[in-house]
């Protein structure tokens, strides 16, 4: 079978299309964003704790995992969200978190804003830092086997 040039240059073209749309249909993957898992354990049963103005309530056996997370300067974790909750706290550095609207919150020591932040829900967020930071992040996640503590997205309309 003979293919004559406009065939060639379409398949070229084509191939070249799906290359620059692969990374809006399989999620946007993190950069400079290393997460190190310290521990994962089971709670093999629903709590419901109340105790001095805090409450901590479970239905069912849940996952969690205490990860540490070395963000370099420029760094992002990728549009994602967390099955359960995550509670972050900012050790060193600055992060930014945009929501599903691209609004921006900057967490840090001595920021107005604090340096913790909680993340729920499956709405996508994205976490970034221009000048590098690191964080703790604890999970809290339905039991699953193996477990799941993260789950990608595709960037929202705004990004």
């Amino acid at each position: 079978m003979k293919l004559n040039r406009m065939h060639v240059v379409a398949v070229i073209l084509g191939l070249v299309g799906v290359g620059a749309f692969a990374p809006m249909a399989f999620g946007s993957p993190p950069s400079g964003f290393t997460p190190t898992p310290l521990v994962v354990a089971d709670l093999d049963h629903a709590v419901d704790l109340n105790s001095d103005g805090v409450t901590f309530k479970t239905n069912r056996p849940t996952d969690v995992s205490v990860q540490k997370v070395v963000i370099d300067a420029r760094g992002y974790s990728g549009w994602h969200h967390h099955p359960g909750i995550v509670i972050v706290a900012v050790k060193s550095g600055r992060v930014t978190v945009r929501d599903e609207n691209c609004d921006k919150t900057r967490y840090g020591i001595g920021l107005r804003n604090g340096d913790v932040f909680v993340e729920s829900g499956d709405e996508p967020g994205k976490v970034t830092s221009w000048k590098g930071a690191t964080i703790y992040a604890t999970f809290v996640a339905p039991s699953a086997d193996p477990p799941a503590f993260r789950i990608e997205d595709d960037p929202p309309s705004c990004a």
